[in-house]
Parts: C-alpha cells; structure tokens; sequence
C-alpha cells in the first residue's frame, strides 16, 4: 500500500512533496494517545497518590504502586487504602486524588521526542490521529497555546464522543480512529501509546504499536507491544518503513574546523607580516644612509 503522501494514491491538497519512501509497502498512518504518547503524564498518578499518603504520614510501598499503575482511578484507590491502611474511604480518597491529578496535569509538558516526530509525519503528509481520555473541552483546556502543533491531527476522538462505547482495553476507540482516517488499516497503521490497557485494545485492534513505558514497568505488561521504547527520542521512523528524518530535515551542519594546519599557516602569516614590515623599514634606513652619503660628497 502507498503512502497517503504519494500524489497518485489520493494525496491530500497542499502536497507537494512526496517522500523517497512514499510507494514502499509501510506505515501511512499514525495514532497517538494524548496522555501517554503526547503529553508526559505517565507519572502523574504515582506523584498525586505518594503525595496524598503522604498527608496521611503513610509510605506506599514500591511493588503497590507498581501493581497500580495500569489501574483505573477507583481500583487505585480502592488498593492503596487498604494496602496502606489509611483513615479515609476510597471514594474519598480517589476524590482527592482526581483532583490531586487534574491541578498536575494542567499544563502538562509534551513527551520528549513527539514534537519532532510528529511534526516530520505531518510534513510527509502522513495521517495522524489522537486519541484521549478527557472530554472535548478538557482537550481543549490542555492544548491551550499550542493549537499550531495540535493541527497536525487531522482526527481526534474524545472520551465523550458519540461514536464511543466502551473504554481501553476495547479496541473502540481505535477502531473509530481508523475509520475516521480513511484508508487506514492494520496493515498501514501504527499506535502510540504508553499503557497496558492501551497497548491491550491497540492489539484487539489488530494494530502494531509501540509502548512507551515506565522505565519500571515490568517486562510482562509490555510483551504485547511490538516496540517497546522509554521516549520517542529512540523512535527511528525508518525502522517501520516510513519516510526517514532526512526527508524534511537539513543534514547537520559540519562544524567549521580551526585545524592545526590553519592556525600555523596564520602564525606563519604574521611572521611573514612582521619580517615584510622589518625588510621595509631596514630599506628606508639604507635609503636614508645612502642619501646623507651624497649630501656630504657633494659639500
């Protein structure tokens, strides 16, 4: 299948480029979960509740929040107040911590790598989708201020959307953002994402994806991702036979070397210089001495 960049397979209005890659049988497009493949907020939730046991001067022992981490708010908050015993309900508890949660994901900070990669795709007309797991309006709240990088998207599904049934780990809300591409389809489609329940529906989707998870995640909640990577700074694009990073980037400038060889060549010009200016003035000196000679001969 051609690339949605190349012009004689539907090329979208505007491209006028195709990459070298373009009619090679290979990724076309692109789906990212916004929490965890665009903003960095995987360790959002193991933050709020070390803080909020912390108000309770309780310490969650590592191999709790470990086995937390895939979990929904309430099974979260269920399993720390009665592993850690503490003096609140868990419906309290996963109260606080929603909002402990939504006061640190505010602003959240993009994921290292993203910007760069999605911006390489969007100039190789590749078709990106994103998906989330806040309303519409909260989507709109959280890409306040950076619209210009979100327009790179051509499909957003939100948690609110009419189309949507059920929540990850159904394979919902990739099916509908597959449908929404156009031409998308397992064979050409590859998912972001960076949890268990989202590499679990991506899979039922019967879609590749690279899992971008904790560096302590454990290895069996990850054996289902066909790549499993910390950031995407470590993401190569040719490496899924999409258009490489030469493609719409200039290659690296060389730095200008000030070589050994250069700088003696200058030493030796100023050397050369300083015994230009010593023979010049030693002339005029015998030119002087020559004319005070004449003068007295002639007296």
């Amino acid at each position: 299948m051609c690339s949605a960049c190349c012009k004689s397979c539907k090329a979208p209005p505007g491209c006028s480029l195709c990459p070298p890659m373009c009619c090679s049988p290979g990724i076309s497009y692109c789906i990212f979960d916004l929490e965890s493949a665009v903003f960095d907020t995987r360790h959002v939730y193991k933050r709020a509740v070390i803080e909020l046991a912390a108000s309770y001067n309780k310490i969650i022992p590592e191999a709790v929040l470990i086995k937390s981490g895939p979990m929904e708010t309430a099974e979260m908050a269920e399993l720390i107040c009665r592993k850690c015993d503490l003096p609140v309900s868990w419906e309290s508890f996963r109260f606080q911590l929603n909002e402990r949660t939504s006061d640190l994901i505010a602003n959240p900070t993009l994921m290292p790598g993203v910007e760069r990669l999605v911006t390489h795709l969007g100039r190789c007309c590749m078709g990106l989708g994103l998906i989330t797991s806040c309303s519409e309006s909260m989507y709109c709240t959280k890409i306040r201020d950076r619209e210009d990088f979100f327009q790179n998207f051509s499909s957003v599904i939100c948690a609110d959307d009419a189309d949507l049934k059920a929540p990850k780990p159904e394979p919902d809300v990739y099916l509908i953002a597959m449908r929404r591409l156009g031409d998308a389809g397992p064979d050409c489609t590859l998912v972001f994402d960076g949890t268990p329940k989202g590499v679990q529906a991506a899979t039922d989707a019967r879609l590749p994806v690279v899992m971008l998870a904790e560096k302590d995640l454990p290895c069996c909640w990850s054996e289902l991702a066909t790549l499993r990577l910390e950031t995407l700074e470590e993401f190569d694009p040719a490496e899924f036979n999409m258009p490489p990073y030469s493609c719409t980037e200039p290659p690296p400038k060389k730095p200008k070397a000030s070589s050994h060889r250069s700088s003696q060549k200058s030493a030796g010009s100023q050397r050369g210089s300083a015994a230009l200016k010593k023979a010049a003035a030693d002339s005029e000196a015998d030119e002087g001495e020559e004319e005070e000679g004449e003068g007295q001969e002639v007296a």
